[in-house]
């Protein structure tokens, strides 16, 4: 009993007297996204100074990376007949945004107003202005349009199962070209690669209709991919972005379909699961919170679990940045990250940039680790910090008087934040 009152005492001691921030601390605001996405149909006609200008401005709003959504864009028209006939889309168009010698991308067309090679110009932009470009493969419309033909047993194919290979083999063949082409000069740029097909919680796979294929099907063309990306860069993580309908499964099936998808493709702990956030679909926090739960059981211990917060409403117009604020809260102390669909398509030039700005660049008074929100999690590290057995993620936020030193009375002032939120 004497030995636990003298703890006290000594801790309460150390808690008396102010601690000096490192001198190492970071010297201006952190963000609270790391990266936005950029779909391809925008800037494929992009010059270097357009890309210069675009990287400067994601900076200034906050960001360390773009997102480009997809390198290359197969583009159908609508079916003639069944469409589960590839034969059967006459209008479909091929893009690429550099000068690809792969054979299934010949005659892909290059835009002429900068060469031909967008990524190129990209990259350059990207190292110019100390920026990360994450790199994404092939978006190919029959991921939507093909009508999804269940997997088959016993060695047959199905028409998914055929283009899922043919997918999986292009999308592998643009990460050792790409590499190939441009990761000498430009390793420190490539921040990784994102997965284009955007995999959702498909009743039959999450009802176990399927007999499991599904996972091993998709499972499969992803590890195609990651292969590549091993044997041309192993230290490259691969982003994949899945989104959830909730009138199609409960969170726990969409778990356990994950689980085995996740184990199928392979996935290395470098590589990283950012859930759409659902946003988008105008769900609630609270059901927000319960998918991510649900999909960070999934990768836990086996990926980095990030969150991808949508700026869009459900009619395709931008989010007011209060619902974007409540929707961030929702799940930021889940993810060791939060990315945005998307500042460029939905903030950038609006009369709410400057509101998103401040949002994003915004300092938690409190937030010591960094999460995005104020938790007992701070409090605890905070107190720890106090008494030296441990440092701040975020020491700039710690001083909550503010006196110009963080002591019991910072301490103090966040736990009277979490009794009166």
């Amino acid at each position: 009993m004497k030995r636990i009152l003298g703890l006290f005492i000594a801790a309460l001691m150390l808690l008396s007297f102010p601690r000096a921030m490192n001198a190492g601390a970071s010297d201006g605001r952190p963000s609270r996204f790391y990266a936005t996405f950029l779909q391809n149909w925008l800037c494929r006609d992009w010059t270097e100074d357009q890309w210069r200008e675009e990287f400067d401005a994601a900076r200034e709003a906050g960001f360390q990376a773009v997102i480009l959504q997809s390198v290359c864009d197969i583009v159908r028209g609508e079916a003639s007949g069944e469409p589960q006939d590839p034969a059967g889309y006459p209008d479909t168009s091929a893009f690429c945004m550099y000068p690809s010698a792969i054979p299934a991308l010949s005659g892909a067309y290059r835009s002429s107003q900068n060469g031909g090679d967008a990524l190129a110009l990209a990259l350059t932009a990207a190292q110019e202005t100390g920026m990360k470009l994450w790199i994404g493969t092939v978006s190919d419309d029959l991921w939507w349009k093909y009508g999804w033909g269940m997997p088959q047993p016993d060695g047959d194919s199905s028409y998914f199962e055929e283009w899922s290979a043919d997918n999986a083999a292009l999308s592998a063949s643009l990460v050792t070209e790409i590499w190939e082409r441009y990761g000498r000069e430009f390793d420190g740029q490539i921040g990784g690669f994102y997965y284009v097909n955007e995999i959702w919680n498909l009743d039959a796979a999450c009802h176990g209709t399927d007999g499991g294929l599904y996972s091993e099907c998709i499972g499969g063309n992803i590890r195609q991919t990651i292969r590549a990306i091993e044997n041309a860069c192993p230290d490259k993580p691969l982003l994949i972005s899945p989104f959830y309908n909730p009138d199609l499964s409960i969170p726990a099936q969409y778990t356990a379909f994950l689980t085995d998808l996740i184990e199928a493709a392979q996935f290395r702990p470098i590589d990283i699961y950012a859930g759409q956030d659902g946003g988008g679909a105008e769900r609630s926090p609270a059901v927000i919170r319960e998918w991510a739960l649900a999909q960070k059981q999934a990768a836990e211990g086996r990926m980095r679990f990030w969150i991808n917060c949508e700026s869009f409403q459900a009619d395709l117009t931008p989010k007011p940045i209060e619902a974007l604020r409540a929707d961030y809260a929702a799940t930021a102390d889940l993810a060791e990250c939060v990315i945005l669909f998307s500042w460029e398509h939905y903030y950038r030039g609006t009369e709410l940039d400057a509101a998103f700005k401040e949002f994003a660049g915004e300092c938690l008074r409190g937030d010591v680790n960094g999460d995005g929100v104020l938790s007992v999690t701070d409090a605890v590290m905070l107190q720890k910090w106090l008494l030296c057995m441990g440092e701040l993620t975020q020491p700039e936020t710690a001083d909550l008087l503010p006196d110009g030193k963080i002591d019991i009375l910072d301490l103090a002032l966040v736990k009277h934040a979490l009794l009166h939120p």
